[in-house]
């Protein structure tokens, strides 16, 4: 008798965790920064240069694979961030451009971010002769970073990349 009323118990206890943890999944899906596709690209600040620089980021990000769209409603994904200029010392040299950007989902997820500031050093002396504009290069920088880090989440979840 003992021994039915151990089974049992036994039982009872082995059905009751599994009934417990059964809960209803609510997200068709985890949001994940190599499903995005489509890019809306929010404000960057106020100044004239934030504006130029969302114009340029628009071209990079579409030479990177990417598209660009021009309502919220449409996109993956919203970029947005901040974008400051501090204008050369007495000693010259180009501005020091930073750039703080976050990738947030449609669900309001924080996909990826990133910060890129500092004084800008090309060490290749044919590219830095091409170089003339830190915020055209801050752009292509983070648009370069962008797709890197989606190439490495699309091989994290085995996806096959087009290049």
């Amino acid at each position: 008798m003992h021994r039915l009323i151990a089974v049992l118990l036994l039982f009872v206890l082995w059905l009751i965790p599994s009934s417990v943890l059964a809960k209803p999944y609510t997200q068709a899906r985890p949001a994940a920064l190599h499903l995005v596709q489509k890019i809306y690209i929010d404000e960057m600040g106020a100044s004239a240069e934030a504006a130029r620089f969302r114009l340029l980021l628009e071209d990079q990000l579409t030479r990177k694979g990417f598209t660009v769209v021009d309502r919220r409603e449409n996109a993956d994904a919203v970029l947005g961030g901040a974008l400051s200029v501090a204008q050369s010392g007495i000693y010259g040299g180009p501005a020091d451009v930073s750039v703080t950007a976050r990738l947030i989902s449609s669900g309001g997820e924080r996909l990826w971010s990133t910060n890129i500031g500092g004084q800008i050093t090309i060490l290749n002396p044919i590219t830095s002769l091409r170089f003339n504009d830190p915020v055209e290069y801050r752009a292509r920088e983070l648009a370069k970073r962008l797709r890197g880090d989606w190439e490495k989440s699309a091989k994290a979840a085995g996806v096959k990349i087009r290049r």
